[in-house]
């Protein structure tokens, strides 16, 4: 499926944990990239596109989690560029206006100073 997008990205490591898994503080998916409408999970192991995820993580340099409900849209395979690393491309569908805004913030930042993912 092809890579769809319409926002700017920010360039992030990111631990994305499920609500089991957060208490041991073990990361289910890193992400590549984030903006206020999605996140890239990298993983060898994507979960088809229409699965929904309950997703929290924080943004680097920020100790209040954000939560949200997204889904599967695309997906990007093993076979591109070391750069391009392969996994899923979540959409939120559920998050929080304030974490929303945060997030906006987070990439503003990122894109002052170039840390964002080209469209290519």
């Amino acid at each position: 499926m092809a890579e769809r997008r319409g926002t700017v990205r920010a360039v992030a490591r990111i631990e994305i944990f499920d609500e089991k898994t957060h208490v041991e503080r073990v990361p289910l998916f890193v992400s590549g990239n984030v903006s206020s409408g999605g996140i890239f999970l990298i993983t060898q192991e994507p979960y088809k596109p229409g699965t929904k995820l309950r997703i929290r993580f924080n943004l680097p340099d920020d100790p209040e989690a954000i939560e949200a409900e997204g889904e599967v849209v695309w997906l990007r395979g093993r076979r591109g560029k070391p750069e391009r690393p392969p996994g899923m491309g979540v959409q939120f569908l559920r998050i929080d206006s304030r974490a929303r805004e945060r997030i906006r913030e987070f990439v503003h930042q990122q894109v002052d100073t170039g840390n964002v993912e080209s469209e290519d």
